[in-house]
């Protein structure tokens, strides 16, 4: 083989090689560009589910809120007659007052889609800044909420007691169930029991707090819902 076909055949090679790196570079292009648009893809999938499972807490939210408020408003009605002069409220609606003051609806939102978001470390993959800061303030709020949850419950669980002891619980069922207790039992005499009185106003307290909490939550979740939509 002369010099000039062996230069002619190593330009060719060389040309080959070039050809078929860049026919590599190329190809992993492409697969980047597939995988970053899946990427993209999934990421929306996820955050439009996000929206809709903190639309769903929303709607559950404003519910458990407005039943929040009626127990609120039946036990300060009643604590207005506690410790007053015996027979001075013969009109008051005891039973069915004593029947929202009891009701403790503590709100349980769904977090399927956040748990699924952070456990495949996809939190930190959003872009969304925005979002992704309210995410943890919402994070912390829940867990603020959890603990008046609970104290609403300790103190609904103590308030029950002292009706089982003191009270009579068939009569404030029968302001729904229309059946009443053959025991001659009257409710209003709770109104001169100290300890019914103390324990109401600790429930009372803790739904307060609580009904705070859930007005705070409401804000955040449209925040996230907002967002979420960006």
């Amino acid at each position: 083989m002369d010099k000039k076909s062996t230069g002619q055949y190593i330009k060719y090679a060389v040309g080959e090689i070039l050809l078929v790196v860049i026919g590599i570079l190329i190809a992993l292009q492409i697969n980047n560009w597939n995988e970053s648009r899946k990427e993209t893809l999934a990421l929306q999938t996820l955050t439009e589910n996000l929206k809709n499972e903190f639309l769903n807490n929303l709607k559950q939210l404003e519910i458990d809120k407005a039943r929040l408020t009626v127990k609120i408003s039946a036990a300060s009605n009643i604590l207005k007659f506690t410790g007053g002069i015996p027979g001075s409220a013969e009109n008051l609606q005891m039973d069915s007052l004593l029947f929202y003051a009891i009701d403790n609806p503590t709100w349980n939102p769904s977090s399927y889609v956040l748990n699924d978001i952070k456990n495949a470390g996809k939190l930190s993959a959003l872009k969304n800044e925005e979002l992704k800061l309210l995410l943890y303030k919402w994070e912390r709020l829940y867990e603020d909420m959890l603990e008046w949850h609970i104290l609403l419950e300790g103190t609904g669980r103590t308030l029950m007691e002292v009706l089982y002891e003191s009270g009579s619980t068939v009569n404030i069922d029968h302001f729904k169930a229309r059946h009443t207790s053959k025991f001659s039992v009257d409710n209003l005499e709770l109104l001169q029991n100290l300890q019914f009185e103390n324990v109401l106003e600790d429930n009372l307290y803790a739904a307060r707090q609580l009904d705070e909490k859930y007005g705070e939550a409401m804000n955040l979740l449209n925040e996230i819902i907002e967002a979420s939509g960006k």
